[in-house]
C-alpha cells in the first residue's frame, strides 16, 4: 500500500516562510547595494561592465535553471514516465556549454552602445527595424515562457502555507515588482549569482534524496514500468510508462514531445539551441569584463554541474510516481502532478529540504522572470522608444522603464489567472523552441558569420513568430499540425534554412564596417 500524501503542518510552513524571508532579505540588501552604483539609464541595465566569470556563471544557472527546470521538470517525469525524461533536459549541458562559448561575444558590441539583445542585432545588421523587430518577438515569447514561471512560485506557495492558489499568484507578482525595482540589471546580476549557487546545491540534493526515498534506481524503474498514464484531472488510460516514447492518442498525445522518435530528436536540438537562443540567458554577458582564458574555463564546471540539475529534478518526479502512483494527477486543480517535487521534497527531507526547496523555486522562478520582465521592459523603452528617438531623455526612459514592469508583470499574471498550464513544463517548451528557433541563428550565429544579412533576419523572426502561433494546441490544428516534433523540426529547421538561403541571396553590410564588427585575431 502507497504512503499516503503528506499533510503540511506548521512546522513547514514557518520553515517554509522562514527560507523565503532569509532568500529575500539577502537578494534585497544585494539589489539596494548594487542600486546606488547605478548613476545612468545604461548602467541600470548592464552595471558597469565590470562582472566576473563566478557571478556571471552562477547567474546564467539561476536564469537556465528556471521554474520549468527545478520544478517543471519532477511533474514532467511524474506525468510521463521515461517519455517525460527527454523533455527534462537530454542535452541541458550541451546547451548551456554552448552558450558560454557563443555568448561572450555579446560583451564586444558594449563598445559600441549596446544595452540589450536587439540594440546588438541594429549595430550588427545596421538595421533599426531587425532592432524592433527582435523586441517584439522576445515580448510575445518572454510572455508565454513567464507563465511557467507564475505556476511554479503560485504552487510551492499553495502547497507549503495552505493559501489559495489565486491569492500566492497574487503575491508572487509583488514579490517579482519589488525584486527588480530595488537592483535593476546589476542587482539581478548579483542576486542570480547567489540563486546560481543555492539552486545547483538543491536540486542536487533534492534528487539524490528522493532517489534513496523512492527505493533506488531499480525500485523506480520496476515501477514506472507497471504505472499507466493519467491526464489532468483524473482520466486514466490503459497506456503503460514503460516505454521510451508513449503512444498516446491523437491528438493530445500527438501534441506531446515524447510521443515518438521525431519528437525526441527535436527536444535533443532544442536543448542545444534554446541557452543560446533565450535572449534573458545571453544578454547576461553584456556586463561581463574582460576575462582571461583560465578564468572562461573556469566557468565551464559551474555551468556543467548546473546544467545537470534538470536531470535530478527530473529523477524527483520518477520517485514521487514510484511512491504515490497516479494520485497527484487529481489532486489539487490546476498543479496536479506539478506537485510531485513539493510533496518529495516534505517526504524525503522534511521541513529543512521542503523549506530549502521552496526558497530554491522562488529564487529560479524569480530570477528568471525578473530577467524576463527587465528584457520586456526594455524591449519597449530602449529597442522602440529610444530606436525611434534616439535623444530621448535617459532620466525619462529610466523612470518609463521601471513603468513597464507593471505590464509585463500584470500580462503573464492574467493568463496564469485564467488558463494556468497542466503540465507547466510540456506548456513552456513551445516558447522554448521558438526562441531556440529564431535567436540561436539571428543572434548566435550572426555574431559569428559575417554573411549574414538583415533580410534573413528579419524574414527568419517573421517565420518563427507565424509558426509560433500554428503550435499544435493553439492554431496548429487549423492546418493539420498536430503532432509536437513536426511542428518544432519545421520551426527550427525551417528557421535555419531561412536565415542561412535568405541571407546568401541578399548583401550583408559593407565589408569596412564588419571589419569592425569582426576584427581580426592577432
Amino acid at each position: 500500500m502507497a504512503p499516503p500524501i503528506p499533510e503540511v503542518g506548521p512546522e513547514i510552513t514557518v520553515g517554509v516562510i522562514a527560507a523565503i524571508a532569509a532568500f529575500l532579505t539577502i537578494s534585497i540588501l544585494l539589489g539596494f547595494f548594487m542600486r546606488k552604483k547605478a548613476k545612468s539609464f545604461e548602467e541600470w541595465l548592464v552595471g558597469r561592465g565590470d562582472i566576473g566569470p563566478l557571478v556571471t556563471g552562477f547567474a546564467l544557472v539561476a536564469t537556465y535553471l528556471s521554474g520549468w527546470a527545478i520544478f517543471g521538470n519532477a511533474g514532467l517525469g511524474y506525468a510521463y514516465g521515461w517519455s517525460g525524461s527527454w523533455l527534462i533536459g537530454t542535452t541541458s549541458v550541451a546547451g548551456i556549454a554552448l552558450c558560454l562559448v557563443i555568448g561572450y561575444r555579446m560583451r564586444r558590441y558594449v563598445a559600441f552602445g549596446v544595452r540589450t539583445v536587439p540594440e546588438m542585432l541594429r549595430v550588427r545588421f545596421e538595421s533599426r527595424t531587425v532592432q524592433a523587430l527582435a523586441g517584439l518577438a522576445m515580448i510575445v515569447l518572454l510572455i508565454v515562457y513567464s507563465v511557467g514561471q507564475y505556476k511554479a512560485m503560485a504552487t510551492v506557495w499553495t502547497i507549503t502555507t495552505n493559501t489559495p492558489f489565486y491569492g500566492s499568484l497574487l503575491a508572487t507578482a509583488i514579490l517579482v515588482l519589488v525584486y527588480l525595482s530595488v537592483g535593476g540589471y546589476t542587482g539581478t546580476q548579483w542576486v542570480s549569482g547567489f540563486q546560481g549557487v543555492l539552486l545547483t546545491i538543491v536540486g542536487w540534493t533534492l534528487g539524490i534524496a528522493a532517489l534513496i526515498w523512492a527505493g533506488g534506481p531499480a525500485e523506480i524503474a520496476g515501477a514506472i514500468g507497471t504505472q499507466t498514464f493519467t491526464y489532468p484531472g483524473g482520466n486514466q488510460t490503459q497506456i503503460f510508462l514503460k516505454d521510451y516514447t508513449l503512444p498516446l492518442p491523437p491528438p493530445e498525445g500527438l501534441a506531446f514531445p515524447g510521443v515518438d522518435y521525431v519528437g525526441v530528436v527535436v527536444a535533443v536540438f532544442m536543448f542545444l539551441f534554446m541557452a543560446t537562443g533565450f535572449p534573458h540567458n545571453i544578454a547576461r554577458f553584456l556586463g561581463t569584463r574582460k576575462i582571461t582564458k583560465r578564468e572562461y574555463w573556469m566557468m565551464l564546471p559551474i555551468l556543467v554541474v548546473g546544467g545537470l540539475t534538470p536531470l535530478w529534478i527530473g529523477v524527483v518526479g520518477l520517485a514521487a510516481r514510484t511512491v504515490w502512483g497516479d494520485s497527484l494527477m487529481a489532486a489539487n486543480p490546476p498543479i496536479y502532478g506539478d506537485s510531485a517535487a513539493t510533496y518529495a521534497s516534505i517526504s524525503a527531507g522534511g521541513v529543512p529540504l521542503a523549506s530549502l526547496f521552496a526558497a530554491s523555486v522562488f529564487a529560479a522562478a524569480v530570477a528568471t522572470l525578473a530577467s524576463m520582465v527587465m528584457v520586456m521592459a526594455t524591449n519597449i523603452t530602449r529597442d522602440f522608444i529610444h530606436n525611434a528617438y534616439p535623444k530621448a531623455s535617459p532620466k525619462k526612459l529610466l523612470r518609463l522603464t521601471k513603468l513597464m514592469l507593471i505590464p509585463f508583470i500584470a500580462i503573464p499574471l492574467w493568463w496564469t489567472f485564467t488558463s494556468p498550464p497542466p503540465i507547466l513544463s510540456e506548456f513552456m517548451a513551445g516558447s522554448a523552441v521558438a526562441q531556440a528557433g529564431i535567436f540561436f541563428f539571428v543572434v548566435g550565429v550572426s555574431m559569428y558569420w559575417k554573411r549574414a544579412t538583415k533580410w534573413g533576419a528579419i524574414a527568419t523572426i517573421i517565420y518563427g513568430l507565424t509558426l509560433t502561433i500554428l503550435h499544435p494546441k493553439a492554431y496548429g490544428k487549423f492546418v493539420g499540425l498536430y503532432h509536437w516534433g513536426y511542428w518544432a523540426l519545421l520551426l527550427m529547421f525551417g528557421a535555419a534554412s531561412i536565415y542561412f538561403i535568405i541571407s546568401l541571396a541578399t548583401k550583408p553590410i559593407p565589408e569596412e564596417r564588419l571589419e569592425k564588427l569582426f576584427p581580426a585575431r592577432k
